[in-house]
């Protein structure tokens, strides 16, 4: 007996569970809690009686929502909130501090502003006060949170990220570059409050395969190893050295003369950070779903990466074992990973690129005849690179369909391919953790 339609309503089922668990609303209800005078933060407990002021900060698609949600809870004294414009995340109603729309993933003139608005606020901290500081992060905020040093004007600063977006940079290396012409990066927002006496509390939900706290939006509250000889290296190495903006160069160079200009090597006293929602907890929300259903269930990763078309074959490789051989595990079987994948392309040809897409429709090519294998993926965000969150296929989506499988893989058109089915996934998301994927496998006939 075919299961392919109870395995499509289970497989959306799951996909909608992750994404649900990952709201950030609901990370902040989680994790912050006062009770009286007593705030404990994931378990650590703060007296209010301790401090002047309350200030709240947040920056990334997801900070509207955390910040909606934070300040039912703890209503701040004075803060400011960016996030980008348009509408990739629901922007949430805050009340109680301004909500300011900057760009995303290159920062402009406004994104230098309104940083430049937060960090004059904690300039502004008197010195015999006690101001409690809580930062909100999620995917964007390195963009969105982005403040050159005085020396370096903002045109010169798009310059560079321009000049690291097309080098072909690894995202660590773009990073190591970036929080060396930056005043709050690696860790130096971070410095900044604790130089004033303050402290300060960062909630983080994370968007970066591994959950690196220094990398996350270039980890304003964290601390970092890279130095400026490794920026100058790196900017050589990938050829931007000499394109680069005349003051962008002085600057790094005069970092190589002054240590005090390097982020912090460890995180500053007074400064705590928590991670509070990841791709993780998204797919462990996915897997209780198929594990009340009876499936063997198995998180294969949360760090799943690679060309979203080729790492396709090797997951519905491992499906079409256990469905012929029951090996890695038997049928009924349920493989969950996330993570996030790429698709390479010519810019001319980016109308609705997706990884996840690619990943089900290139799936959707590997199994095509078999019964009982459906497979559903999603970006958390719910928009997948440039279009619909994501989709679902099984062994008949092929046969199914009028337009071509392989020449709408080839074309990075899988949306309109899914489309034509009826088979996109499509929501409304405050979140980003990257993508969900889910792989069911029922028994051969």
């Amino acid at each position: 007996m075919s299961h392919e339609a109870t395995y499509r309503k289970l497989a959306h089922e799951m996909i909608m569970a992750g994404v649900n668990v990952a709201d950030p609303r609901q990370s902040i209800k989680d994790n912050v809690k006062l009770d009286g005078d007593t705030l404990t933060v994931c378990g650590d407990v703060f007296s209010m009686k301790d401090y002047d002021r309350v200030l709240l900060f947040g920056a990334g698609k997801a900070s509207t929502p955390m910040c909606q949600a934070f300040e039912k809870i703890v209503k701040p004294d004075d803060g400011l909130v960016i996030t980008k414009i348009g509408e990739e995340i629901c922007i949430a109603e805050v009340e109680t501090i301004p909500v300011k729309r900057a760009y995303h993933p290159e920062p402009r003139a406004e994104n230098a502003e309104y940083s430049r608005e937060i960090l004059d606020k904690i300039d502004g901290i008197g010195e015999d006060e006690k101001v409690l500081v809580f930062l909100m992060i999620s995917g964007g905020g390195s963009a969105l949170f982005s403040c050159a040093p005085e020396a370096v004007g903002i045109e010169d600063k798009f310059k560079l990220n321009q000049l690291l977006m097309k080098c072909g940079a690894h995202i660590h290396d773009i990073n190591t570059i970036r929080k060396h012409c930056s005043d709050i990066k690696g860790g130096k927002f971070g410095q900044r409050v604790v130089h004033k006496g303050g402290t300060l509390v960062s909630l983080i939900l994370s968007d970066v395969v591994g959950d690196d706290l220094s990398v996350i939006a270039s980890g304003p509250s964290y601390k970092d190893d890279s130095t400026f000889e490794d920026a100058v290296r790196l900017m050589k190495q990938y050829g931007i050295w000499d394109e680069a903006p005349q003051s962008v160069r002085e600057h790094m160079e005069r970092g190589l003369q002054d240590a005090s200009l390097e982020p912090p090597r460890e995180v500053p006293a007074g400064v705590y950070n928590y991670l509070i929602g990841n791709n993780l907890s998204a797919l462990e929300a996915a897997k209780a779903i198929a594990e009340r259903e009876g499936f063997s269930t198995t998180i294969l990763t949360s760090q799943n990466t690679g060309e979203a078309k080729i790492v396709a074959k090797a997951y519905m490789g491992i499906a079409k074992e256990i469905q012929d051989s029951q090996n890695p595990v038997k049928a009924p079987a349920c493989l969950i990973m996330g993570g996030e994948m790429i698709v390479t392309f010519d810019w001319e040809d980016r109308n609705g690129f997706g990884p996840t897409r690619e990943f089900v429709l290139s799936s959707a090519i590997e199994i095509q005849g078999r019964n009982n294998i459906v497979v559903a993926g999603c970006d958390t965000d719910g928009v997948d690179g440039d279009g619909k969150s994501g989709a679902i296929a099984d062994g008949h989506t092929v046969s199914r369909a009028t337009l071509d499988s392989k020449h709408y893989l080839d074309k990075h058109d899988a949306e309109i391919f899914f489309d034509s089915l009826g088979d996109s996934i499509q929501f409304v998301s405050m979140t980003n953790v990257n993508d969900i994927i889910v792989i069911l496998v029922g028994d051969k006939e």
